[in-house]
């Protein structure tokens, strides 16, 4: 009587733990109501069919992340960590193209360096390439819609055409600034930013480096965007000898690139002819569509004057370059 009593309990409780669907339930039901036991099965009896009317959770669709083919990643029931998870999958951090991401396998440059570069000659046909990037850290932040913006731009020189292929020049530009939408009436004025800029070629020998301040601001007129630029230069210390580390590396900088630019851009259809004016140079862009390809521009860029890159600052160039753009 007591095994019979002590059976009854183990399996009573056995099966509110483990019968936790209606198959295993209605097994159970079944079992008590052949011992007899007409109560105890109709309480299983009517577990099973509310199991039946509600479906576990485990079985409930839920939403998904990430799909691959017939698998996926589901839902966390949870923003942050949807989101979090997005990020690690697809690499996404808000991460916007800045300037133009480009490469141009190949650029001519028609210029005689012989005189500054001395013995250190160069090849007049390189390949260049231009890496660029923002990150909207902050918004809104003086409620005018404004953004700020952490920004990295990057151009490289490279010698392919040489022996063993050398980075000629590479500069590097962190950037942090505000954009500023123009929220009056109707007008040319669409948007003005400020910043601040340092631009280095990261060298020891022939060190080239500023850091400044600046204000642009962009209009539209009859189609076509200006954006004008004008800027300051913080004043380093004299450098005392060219071994120097600290002072200035490029003091009469301003005398080539001038306290500003104007970027000039009009787009047709699928082309976009952009134009750069500085106080001794002039570059013009134009990326057209390549049948067969999406996102992917060709590119034709020119260049004539000062300050292609910091290595050349004081140094005329006459250069023309093919390639490609992935952004614009």
């Amino acid at each position: 009587m007591l095994k019979k009593i002590g059976f009854v309990i183990v399996a009573l409780f056995s099966t509110f733990l483990l019968a936790d669907d209606a198959t295993d339930t209605l097994n159970m039901a079944k079992k008590y109501e052949k011992n007899g036991d007409i109560q105890r099965a109709m309480q299983l009896y009517k577990k099973a069919a509310m199991l039946l009317m509600e479906p576990k959770k485990d079985y409930i669709k839920k939403d998904t992340i990430v799909n691959y083919g017939n698998n996926s990643i589901q839902s966390y029931g949870d923003s942050k960590t949807d989101k979090t998870i997005r990020q690690i999958i697809y690499s996404a951090f808000d991460v916007e193209p800045y300037r133009m991401n480009y490469l141009l396998p190949a650029t001519y440059d028609g210029t005689n360096h012989t005189q500054h570069d001395g013995n250190n000659f160069r090849e007049d046909v390189e390949t260049k390439f231009q890496i660029s990037f923002k990150k909207n850290l902050f918004e809104n932040i003086f409620g005018l819609d404004d953004k700020l913006y952490l920004a990295y731009t990057q151009i490289s020189l490279w010698q392919t055409a040489a022996p063993s292929s050398p980075f000629r020049e590479t500069n590097y530009e962190p950037e942090l600034f505000l954009d500023i939408p123009y929220k009056g009436s109707e007008s040319i004025l669409k948007s003005y930013r400020i910043g601040l800029v340092h631009q280095s070629n990261g060298r020891l020998a022939k060190s080239r480096s500023w850091n400044r301040a600046y204000l642009s601001g962009i209009f539209q007129y009859s189609g076509i965007f200006f954006e004008p630029r004008v800027w300051y230069r913080f004043k380093e210390t004299k450098k005392l000898n060219i071994l120097d580390v600290d002072g200035d590396d490029n003091p009469d900088i301003l005398n080539y690139l001038g306290y500003g630019d104007l970027t000039i851009t009009y787009p047709y259809g699928e082309h976009l002819f952009t134009t750069i004016l500085r106080k001794k140079s002039i570059q013009f862009d134009w990326t057209f569509p390549i049948f067969g390809l999406k996102d992917v521009y060709g590119y034709l860029q020119y260049f004539n004057g000062y300050g292609e890159s910091l290595i050349d600052y004081n140094e005329k160039v006459n250069k023309i370059g093919i390639g490609f753009a992935i952004t614009r």
